[in-house]
């Protein structure tokens, strides 16, 4: 093959290169600084201002280089020597993040701290990829400059593409973080060792052999450290010594997130997370929440036939559900199954339920396909301020979930207290409430009840209706009498065992805060930025603290 063309084709592959690093970099970088759509937007600038700095270097001096495709190779070794590095400094990160977690008081100036870091860790690879690109111009010119900054922009684009596809389908979902990692650097020497032994065999005979002992030793010891890239992010604020009590027992990267499970030594609890985030357990406090959203559509609503739940996690709400109708249940993640099935006890072994259907699939677009109608939908979305949740939490995704109700069906909402401001939650019911005009409110807890350990309402349970949603204790009690008895053993374990305790949780209805939250704004598909993140680092560390500490 002529060199100009394998010089274009080792382009391809460094431009795949380059994109299975960005991909596989998001995750571990997600854990520790928490899966927001600023970290992403952090990652995405850091890496185009270290790709700019290098152009804009190299543009200067390409011309002095005599051999530019072998400083290219040179530098294909450098990005995927330190690219293995990586796997290690990544270890490190939680510590660093804890150091300057302090000053998240000052929301801005913290992320500013941040986007430095990231800038300053992916300096030297981005800076090299970035540097490689006039080098590669000034080698495939032929005719004119603006001919070889056509094919090389060509080739590294059809490389950057190829290799997006390849990391987010098949590489992280198969093989993980670490050998999607290794691959990019094989990849990065390989294509050194193609165009330093066609250009300048002597420097290769010498730099070649170095560089794969120390990708082979980098790459034998390099040990990617799940477990402790998740006592950072969201838990930075609480005592390392107490999120290391946690121990992950399962945990697997998956295309849409990277899943673990977790058992506390201390208390025997186990606890799923998703990018790092808790997002279920079966602690009391997490156990009624789910609870809650299974049971209180089915007293107000006891002739449902059947149910959609947008969102597995740990299957308790499908589960419980699943013992008295039919439930169908979308998940986008596959790699939750195989987590739910640590919780099987409270979930009532929900995957092996003939009432119940699994379907994988985007949740939002599943009821855009479907033209079922159901008596019950539960969204079971994470945190909004999450980046992948919050397009869940607007009016178009509200009302299109309406749109797929039966007229006397039930709405039901999970809202995280701990993590939003007043403005927030105002937002947002207002936006629930404008859809449904008839709602009920029930927090998970309130500190007045008289149970075995303390319990405090940090979330909320909304109930919505196109229908008035009446309030008849002798009905409701016989609707409670209705439940499964397999479920109610599982309510009478958390303090609720008839249906007085379950109102005494009632926070509001509709009526009674008429007009809450007019003003504020509506939450939409345009403007869906929940501005909860700040508020939930400053905040939401206290209620992982008393989850802790019972």
């Amino acid at each position: 093959m002529e060199l100009k063309k394998l010089a274009l084709v080792c382009f391809v592959i460094s431009g795949m290169a380059a994109l299975i690093y960005q991909v596989a970099w998001t995750r571990p970088l997600q854990m520790i600084m928490v899966s927001t759509v600023y970290t992403a937007s952090i990652l995405f600038g850091a890496f185009m201002l270290g790709l700019t700095l290098g152009a804009l270097i190299m543009s200067r001096y390409s011309e002095q280089i005599k051999n530019p495709l072998a400083a290219y190779g040179l530098m294909e070794i450098g990005i995927g020597l330190y690219g293995l590095l990586l796997i290690l400094i990544f270890n490190r990160l939680p510590d660093a993040y804890r150091l300057i977690y302090p000053i998240s008081e000052n929301f801005y100036l913290f992320e500013i701290l941040l986007g430095i870091a990231v800038f300053i860790l992916i300096l030297i690879p981005t800076t090299l990829m970035g540097a490689t690109f006039p080098l590669m111009v000034k080698y495939v010119s032929v005719k004119s400059i603006g001919e070889g900054v056509g094919k090389a922009y060509s080739a590294n684009n059809l490389g950057a593409i190829a290799g997006s596809l390849a990391a987010g389908f098949l590489l992280v979902p198969l093989l993980g973080i670490k050998s999607s990692i290794i691959i990019a650097a094989v990849f990065n020497l390989f294509v050194a060792c193609l165009v330093l032994f066609n250009s300048a065999p002597d420097l290769a005979k010498k730099v070649v052999p170095i560089a794969l002992v120390l990708f082979f030793t980098i790459a034998l010891f390099a040990r990617y450290d799940v477990q402790e890239l998740h006592s950072s992010g969201y838990y930075a604020g609480a005592p390392k010594g107490e999120v290391a009590k946690g121990k992950i027992i399962f945990y697997e990267e998956g295309a849409y997130g990277t899943i673990a499970v977790k058992k506390f030594s201390d208390t025997g609890a186990l606890s799923l997370f998703i990018n790092g985030k808790g997002q279920g357990s079966n602690i009391a406090s997490d156990w009624r929440v789910n609870m809650l959203l299974a049971t209180l559509p089915l007293i107000f609503n006891p002739e449902s036939k059947n149910a959609l739940i947008i969102g597995l996690g740990t299957g308790t709400t499908s589960g419980l559900l699943a013992e008295a109708i039919n439930v169908t249940t979308v998940e986008i993640e596959p790699v939750i199954l195989e987590a739910a099935k640590y919780f099987s006890t409270m979930n009532h072994n929900v995957l092996g339920n003939k009432n119940h259907n699994i379907v994988i699939a985007d949740g939002r677009n599943y009821l855009l396909k479907t033209n079922e109608k159901y008596d019950i939908i539960i969204p079971e979305p994470s945190d909004p301020w999450q980046s992948f949740s919050a397009s869940l939490f607007t009016k178009e995704f509200i009302e299109l979930a309406a749109s797929r109700l039966n007229d006397d069906g039930l709405y039901v909402q999970w809202a995280p207290l701990y993590g939003m401001s007043t403005d927030d939650f105002r937002s947002f019911y207002y936006t629930f409430n404008s859809v449904f005009p008839y709602t009920l409110g029930f927090v998970n807890a309130r500190e007045d009840e008289s149970l075995p350990i303390k319990l405090y309402p940090s979330e909320l349970i909304l109930v919505g209706s196109k229908s008035e949603i009446k309030i008849n204790e002798t009905q409701l009690a016989k609707s409670f009498g209705a439940i499964p008895e397999s479920v109610r053993q599982d309510l009478y374990g958390v303090g609720l065992d008839d249906i007085n305790n379950i109102l005494f949780l009632k926070a509001f209805s509709g009526e009674e805060i008429k007009g809450y939250g007019a003003g504020q704004g509506i939450i939409t598909d345009n403007k869906n930025d929940i501005k909860t993140v700040e508020h939930a680092l400053r905040k939401g560390i206290l209620c992982v603290k008393k989850k802790m500490r019972r």
